[in-house]
C-alpha cells in the first residue's frame, strides 16, 4: 500500500545509524521521493519545531508527540507562506489548483483582506482551534503515512486513529542533535519546489520566508512578571545589575538563542539588562551560566503557577544540557560576558 493511503504504521524498532539517518533524510529531501506538494517538508519542519515539547515514554523508549502540536505548527508555518506570502505549495494535478491546506486557509481570508496581514497568534482562540482542526483532519490523513513510508518506519509510528506519533528514541536524539542542519536542508528542498510552481515576483528571499514562516513572539511581558514578581529575579541574570520592572530596563532573554529553540518557554528565559541583552544576542551563553539556569529550573519547576506547570510539562533538565551543547556545534558562539 502506498504511504499517502496508511492509516496506522508500526515503528520499526531495529537498530539505525546516524549514518541510516542521514541516508533517509536525504532521501525525502531529494528528487527521488514523490511529492505532489510541500506537505513533507512542512511536516518535518513542525516536529523540529516541536522537539522540545515531546513527552518521553520509558517502558516503550519512545517519544511522544501530539497531532494537536504538530499541527498547530504545521497550520502556524503555511499561514504565512499561504496568505502573506502568496507562496503556491502545489503541482496543479488537472483536479485542483491548490493543495488542501491552500484551500482551508483561503478560505479563512475570503473576504477580508486584512486577516492575511495578521500572525496566525493573533486570531481569536476559537478561530485558531477551528482551522487547526480542519488542518489536522485533512492533511494528516495522507503525509503523515506517507513521510512514515519514506523513513521506512525508521523514524515514527503512528495511528491515525491515535492522538499522535510515537518517535524512536534514536531518531529524536538524532534530530536534536543535527536539528539546525536538517533544517537547513529542509529549507533548501523545500524552496526548490517551491521554485518550480510559483512565479519569479513571490520567489524573492524565499529561503528567508521560509524561515519567518515561524513567527517569534514579540509580547513576552507576561514571562517578565512571572520572572520578577513570582521569583523575584531582579537582578541581570548576566552581569548582576539591579532591573526595574519595565521592558526597558529588564528585558526577556531566550538563554539558548530563538533562532536555534523556534519555541517560548518559561525554563529557557532569563531576565537581563540591555546591555547584556544586547552583548548576547544569538550566543550560547558559557558553561558557568548553564549551571545556573538548571538550579534555577529546578526551584521554579515546582511551584504551582499555571504558566510553570504548562511550560514545564515536557521540561528536561538532561535534554536542556544537550540543547546548549547541540546549540554550539551548529556554530554558536559562546557568550563569557567577561
Amino acid at each position: 500500500m502506498s504511504g499517502w493511503n496508511l492509516k496506522s504504521g508500526e515503528l520499526n524498532r531495529v537498530f539505525v545509524s546516524e549514518d541510516e539517518y542521514w541516508s533517509l533524510f536525504n532521501f525525502v529531501y531529494s528528487d527521488s521521493c514523490l511529492k505532489r506538494n510541500t506537505y513533507k517538508y512542512g511536516l518535518i519542519k513542525s516536529i523540529m519545531d516541536n522537539l522540545f515539547n515531546c513527552r518521553f515514554e520509558k517502558e516503550n523508549q519512545v517519544y511522544y508527540l501530539p497531532y494537536k502540536d504538530i499541527f498547530y505548527r504545521f497550520t502556524v508555518n503555511y499561514w504565512n507562506l499561504v496568505l502573506k506570502y502568496h507562496l503556491k505549495q502545489m503541482r496543479p494535478d488537472g483536479k485542483s489548483a491548490v493543495s488542501k491546506i491552500e484551500s482551508i486557509l483561503l478560505e479563512k481570508a475570503r473576504g477580508n483582506d486584512a486577516i492575511k496581514g495578521l500572525e496566525f497568534s493573533s486570531l481569536r482562540d476559537v478561530d485558531q482551534t477551528d482551522i487547526v482542526k480542519k488542518v489536522s483532519e485533512s492533511c494528516r490523513r495522507n503525509v503523515v503515512g506517507a513521510l512514515f513510508n519514506d523513513m521506512d518506519g525508521k523514524l515514527y509510528g503512528f495511528d491515525l486513529k491515535g492522538s499522535g506519533i510515537y518517535i524512536a528514541e534514536s531518531g529524536y536524539n538524532f534530530m536534536l542533535k543535527y536539528k539546525a542542519e536538517l533544517e537547513k536542508l529542509n529549507y533548501y528542498a523545500w524552496a526548490k519546489f517551491m521554485e518550480k510552481i510559483n512565479d519569479d515576483g513571490v520567489l524573492v528571499r524565499l529561503l528567508d520566508k521560509l524561515e519567518l514562516a515561524t513567527p517569534r513572539r514579540d509580547n513576552l511581558a507576561v514571562y517578565r512578571e512571572v520572572l520578577y514578581r513570582e521569583f523575584e529575579e531582579c537582578n541581570c541574570f548576566y552581569c548582576g545589575k539591579k532591573l526595574g520592572f519595565d521592558g526597558k530596563s529588564a528585558h526577556v532573554d531566550h538563554f539558548i538563542p530563538w533562532s536555534y529553540v523556534k519555541d517560548d518557554k518559561l525554563w529557557n528565559f532569563v531576565l537581563s539588562c540591555p546591555r547584556c541583552n544586547e552583548k548576547k544576542n544569538n550566543k550560547i551563553p558559557a558553561e558557568r551560566y548553564l549551571e545556573i539556569v538548571l538550579k534555577r529550573n529546578e526551584k521554579i519547576k515546582v511551584s504551582s503557577n499555571e504558566i510553570v506547570q504548562i511550560d514545564f510539562e515536557c521540561y528536561n533538565p538532561e535534554r536542556f544540557l544537550r540543547i546548549w551543547k547541540y546549540a554550539q556545534l551548529s556554530g554558536m558562539k559562546q557568550f563569557a560576558n567577561l
